[in-house]
């Protein structure tokens, strides 16, 4: 009897599996390999635990905003879809490509925050200090950045994590959910970030239904229009713009705050801010504004 048929019977689930195994451990290997260590704190990420982790933190983080820490998880597992744009707007002017060299960093370490607070009212400085206090927030409480591998890239992530909390002074918006989810629609038009674009999605589910519905009414178009018509927000060299005039900064970079009084009226927060504002421009207390009251 022919062993040959038997032979070829146990030959070919072996050639195929061979075939198999060749072919699936290039892919398996690529997703399962990590970076080295590329700067301090950094966590490479193989493919698969990015994958993962881009998923579990969009699920959660997107809807909402208070979890900052999986917010800015998920913009790091999604940055290789924004971050060099990013950058590459960073380097596309004088202003941005000094901040590249410089690489300097916004925290309590690096700003003396009690000489912030001696500038005139209507400062950048002055207000963004007025704006930390009020909310009870500190400049460390943005997340540092882990799992970007490029040391260039992940340094691009950091300034516009620590300079967010300057286009809530810019714009006079309170750090609560309306005006967070507000500057969400701003950087999807400025930066178009993909962790912006789900917030702006996802985040006004938060909202009573008719919150949300004048949500989108009087902020969302706002926002985007802001976003679109300005310059890019971070490449702004704000450091060295402490005692400039805030009105003289949205001048110059092209961007409106909402001067609607009936906005002010129905969001009271945003409202107190700017009656606040009027107030000490009253009494002359103000830095001078080129702007309409």
């Amino acid at each position: 009897m022919s062993l040959l048929p038997a032979i070829s019977s146990l030959a070919r689930p072996l050639a195929i599996s061979a075939v198999t195994t060749a072919v699936a451990r290039p892919v398996f290997d690529r997703l399962t390999r990590k970076s080295t260590v590329n700067y301090p704190g950094h966590i490479p990420l193989n493919s698969l635990e990015n994958a993962f982790l881009a998923v579990g933190s969009g699920v959660v983080g997107v809807s909402d905003t208070r979890r900052g820490d999986l917010v800015a998880l998920l913009s790091e597992t999604s940055s290789q879809s924004f971050i060099p744009a990013l950058h590459a707007s960073l380097k596309s002017t004088p202003e941005g490509r000094q901040i590249l060299r410089d690489r300097p960093l916004i925290n309590s370490q690096t700003v003396d925050l009690e000489a912030l607070r001696t500038l005139r009212r209507g400062t950048l400085g002055r207000e963004w200090v007025e704006w930390l206090t009020a909310g009870g927030l500190t400049p460390d409480t943005r997340e540092e950045v882990h799992h970007v591998d490029s040391p260039v890239l992940a340094y691009t992530m950091t300034r516009y994590r620590q300079t967010h909390d300057l286009y809530h002074t810019l714009l006079s918006l309170p750090p609560t959910l309306t005006y967070e989810l507000a500057l969400k629609y701003l950087e999807l038009a400025n930066m178009s970030q993909p962790v912006a674009l789900l917030s702006s999605l996802f985040g006004p589910i938060r909202l009573s239904r008719p919150r949300r519905k004048q949500f989108m009414q009087d902020w969302a178009g706002w926002a985007l229009r802001q976003g679109a018509h300005s310059k890019a927000l971070v490449g702004v060299y704000w450091e060295k713009r402490w005692e400039q005039g805030l009105g003289d900064l949205r001048r110059e970079l092209g961007v409106k705050r909402l001067d609607d009084y009936a906005v002010e009226a129905r969001w009271k927060a945003y409202g107190r801010i700017r009656e606040q504002e009027r107030e000490l421009r009253r009494r002359g207390e103000w830095i001078d504004e080129p702007e309409d009251w």
